[in-house]
């Protein structure tokens, strides 16, 4: 019997009074982690025959929104294993679709994307990790039950496992991950695969604090003769950063997107609630007209950025020819808007904006955050204008393009 899609109105309203308590512990409490697994949330990406509840792009957007107005670093968990789970879904092998999406989905396994590294943030194809494949005798590269079945049995015989060495960084709940798809390089080539947290040659070890993010457990990830079997490979040798992990990474940035709207939703929120109630000058804050210029433009910022989300998780659902740039579009406004919304909050707040730990300091430096994952705004605005200009030279050829002037510009 299927079970009901994840809520995202029952999980926001469930998680919000316990957000204190999550940015508190620098870490995601473990019955907090209980509530969102028995959501639903973890097998949202999902394919219902591995045991998931799938959701639309849409309804997943949705939420990210409703967890990141309380935690923008629990809203994390859903990007990172949500990514996970869609590239499995999509390129993994069937024996390991079989054997671990359905444990991903029940929350048994928490997946981690292992993409960045010192010498690669925005440049993905700068990855220094290496992939090489080794021979070796059979069932003793298997490093689990499902690849020593999946593997050559025969006495005598040999397999190939490929051999990782690298580093990734600051991984989200790296250090609560039970497997991870890193990215790596074999040759000339982009590859990817899946790590779990016991292969051999896997240490784990918490990232410096960063200013935003306290709470969602950051972690590198040390691979020193990391050996997996080969039905781990996601996808196949070429694919690694510009199928694999281009498309986690549309889901990625749809899920902040979606995560920034929920933190400028909150900030308009707290704007409004705070200047609507404080008196100054014989009058409530609200009233003075300066301070309704910053509640408008953090308003208008946010509905825009809530539209354009809307636009992108329906042109992912649609598998829409230009849905790159529908997901850039979104990612950069939405961040743009908990930026300012939360810049606005503090300052309207004065000295109260300022308490170390309370909700509008959370905002501000989780805000600064969606800039940079998944993509910085500067790199996001380089691709847009790419995809952009992509899109103009299709519209220009159509017969019914209304302007002829500068249309050899664009070559």
């Amino acid at each position: 019997m299927s079970q009901p899609p994840p809520d995202a109105a029952a999980l926001g309203r469930l998680l919000l009074p316990l957000a204190d308590e999550i940015e508190a512990a620098k870490a995601v409490p473990e019955h907090v982690l209980a509530a969102v697994v028995r959501s639903g949330a973890m097998a949202a990406m999902v394919p219902a025959e591995y045991g998931g509840r799938p959701l639309s792009h849409q309804q997943y957007g949705e939420l990210s929104r409703a967890v990141a107005r309380t935690s923008a670093s629990l809203q994390s968990l859903l990007t990172v294993h949500g990514m996970v789970c869609a590239s499995l879904s999509r390129w993994g092998s069937e024996a390991v679709r079989q054997r671990l999406l359905p444990r991903l989905a029940a929350g048994e396994l928490v997946g981690a994307f292992g993409l960045t590294e010192d010498g690669a943030g925005s440049d993905a194809g700068a990855v220094g990790t290496t992939a090489v494949p080794e021979e070796v005798p059979a069932g003793a590269g298997a490093t689990d039950a499902g690849a020593t079945e999946a593997g050559v049995t025969d006495a005598g015989a040999a397999e190939t496992v490929w051999r990782l060495d690298g580093t990734k960084r600051w991984l989200s709940f790296g250090r609560l991950a039970d497997c991870f798809l890193v990215f790596a390089k074999h040759g000339d080539r982009s590859v990817a695969f899946l790590v779990q947290r016991d292969d051999p040659g896997v240490t784990v070890v918490p990232s410096r604090p960063t200013s935003g993010f306290r709470s969602a457990m950051l972690a590198d990830l040390h691979l020193d003769g990391c050996r997996v079997p080969a039905d781990r490979m996601v996808g196949r040798p070429g694919f690694g950063v510009s199928q694999v992990a281009g498309g986690a990474l549309s889901l990625g940035r749809l899920c902040v997107a979606y995560g920034s709207l929920g933190i400028a939703e909150a900030c308009c929120d707290a704007i409004i609630g705070h200047t609507s109630s404080r008196k100054q000058f014989g009058g409530r804050l609200i009233d003075l007209q300066l301070v309704r210029g910053l509640v408008s433009d953090a308003v208008l910022d946010t509905e825009a950025a809530r539209l354009l989300c809307e636009q992108a998780a329906r042109a992912m659902d649609t598998q829409d020819d230009w849905l790159i740039q529908h997901v850039l579009t979104a990612k950069l406004a939405a961040s743009r808007a908990a930026d300012r919304a939360s810049a606005a909050a503090a300052q309207l707040h004065g000295a109260a904006g300022m308490v170390e730990g309370g909700p509008v300091d959370r905002w501000v430096r989780d805000a600064r955050v969606m800039q940079i994952i998944e993509g910085s705004t500067q790199l996001l605005q380089d691709l847009l204008a790419e995809e952009s200009l992509q899109r103009f030279r299709v519209r220009r050829r159509h017969p019914q393009y209304p302007f002829e002037a500068g249309a050899d510009c664009a070559e």
